[in-house]
């Protein structure tokens, strides 16, 4: 049996939650663009893979984070993924990222709540429950 006490693990380092799409292109190349805003509420960076959880199909994909216009309240999503996901669906963006478990003992992800324009609401380090 694998000693769980060395064992790295695959922890939320930070969310956005019920996020609003305000828009799909096809043309784009994959990816999710979003408000740097947001991202750095987050702790997001631009290239980094999140994943998006849709909360009105239950459709959960993964894409590429770039930025987008600061405090616009975007999230576009692009290319194959917009197949997914259509305008105005409530979304939650998450990622993650390995740490060891002693470090992933004490850690407490970013999460971000949005209003509906996608304007920041609430930030705090803490547990999702």
């Amino acid at each position: 049996m694998a000693d769980t006490v060395k064992a790295s693990r695959l922890m939320l380092l930070g969310a956005v939650h019920r996020a609003v799409v305000t828009r799909i292109d096809f043309e784009e190349a994959d990816g999710l663009t979003l408000d740097p805003a947001l991202a750095a509420a987050a702790g997001f960076l631009e290239h980094e893979k999140l994943e998006v959880h849709d909360v009105e199909t239950g459709v959960r994909l993964a894409c590429e984070l770039r930025f987008g216009a600061r405090d616009s309240g975007e999230l576009v999503v692009t290319g194959a993924a917009a197949n997914l996901v259509k305008p105005g669906d409530l979304v939650s963006l998450c990622a993650y990222g390995w740490m060891k478990a002693k470090a992933a003992a004490k850690h407490q992800p970013r999460t971000v709540r949005v209003d509906d324009e996608n304007r920041l609401v609430a930030s705090k380090k803490s547990k999702v429950s």
